[in-house]
C-alpha cells in the first residue's frame, strides 16, 4: 500500500519564530518527489552561493598546440544555511521531527515489484533568488547532502515533564539549530530545434535551455 503523503507545517504557536514567520510569508517549503511529502521552515537564511559551471571535453591534435574544447553542458549547484530557533519545549519537538523528515527524503524509495529506486530528488521554494523565473516557484533539485549542526552556545531547553506528565530524562533540544544544503539545481532542457520552434516560435534557437533562462529578474 502506497504511503499517504505528509504535509507537516511550521510550528505556529503565539510567540514562535514560525507564526512570524507565516504573518510575513518566510517560508521555506521542501517537497519530495518521490513520495510527495512535505515539511517546511521559517525562512532565516543565513547565506546563499548560486555556482553556474559549463562542462567542457577536451579534444588534442597532432600538429596543434591548443587543444579544443566543446561544452556539452551547464551545471548549477547551489548551497544555503538556514537557523531554526526553538522558543519552546513544543516548538523543539515539532521542530526535530520536521527535521527528521527532511533528511528522510533523502533515502531511496524502492517501487513494490521493481528495482527502480528514488533518490533524493526535491523540490524546493519559498526564495526568491533561487527561483529561475519559470512559472513554478519551486525548482526541481537533487541534494547531494544536508548538514546540521547544533548551536551550542545558545544555549538548551529541557522540559520538566513530558506529555503524559511524568518526568523526563535525557531529554534535551537547541536553542538554535543550523541547517546546510548543497544541491544541485536540475534545468529545464529543450531536447529538439523541433521543440523549441513549438515552444518559442525561433528557428535560429540552438541551445538546450529556454532562452530566458536563468531570469532572475523576471517580472511578478
Amino acid at each position: 500500500m502506497p504511503v499517504q503523503p505528509i504535509m507537516r507545517e511550521m510550528f505556529k504557536g503565539a510567540t514562535s519564530a514560525g507564526a512570524e514567520a507565516v504573518g510575513k510569508g518566510y517560508r521555506l517549503i521542501f517537497v519530495h518527489q518521490a513520495t510527495g511529502h512535505t515539511v517546511e521552515f521559517p525562512a532565516a537564511i543565513q547565506s546563499f552561493t548560486d555556482v553556474h559551471a559549463p562542462e567542457f571535453s577536451e579534444r588534442v591534435f597532432a600538429g596543434r598546440m591548443d587543444p579544443i574544447y566543446q561544452q556539452s553542458a551547464v551545471s548549477r549547484n547551489i548551497e544555503f544555511t538556514f537557523v531554526v530557533a526553538n522558543g519552546s519545549v513544543e516548538e523543539a519537538r515539532h521542530n526535530r521531527q520536521s527535521v527528521n523528515l527532511l533528511i528522510q527524503m533523502l533515502y531511496p524509495q524502492l517501487q513494490e515489484g521493481s528495482d527502480l529506486a528514488y533518490g533524493s530528488y526535491i523540490n524546493i521554494k519559498g526564495l526568491s533568488f533561487l527561483n529561475d523565473g519559470n512559472d513554478d516557484s519551486a525548482v526541481a533539485c537533487l541534494i547531494k547532502n544536508i548538514n546540521y549542526s547544533l548551536e551550542m552556545d545558545q544555549g538548551f531547553i529541557t522540559p520538566k515533564t513530558d506529555r503524559t506528565g511524568a518526568k523526563t530524562e535525557g531529554e534535551i533540544y537547541p536553542i538554535l539549530l543550523t541547517i546546510a544544503i548543497s544541491a544541485q539545481a536540475l534545468i529545464p532542457t529543450i531536447h529538439s530545434f523541433e521543440e523549441a520552434d513549438q515552444l518559442f516560435n525561433s528557428e535560429d534557437w540552438q541551445q538546450p535551455y529556454p532562452p530566458d533562462y536563468p531570469n532572475y529578474y523576471k517580472k511578478i
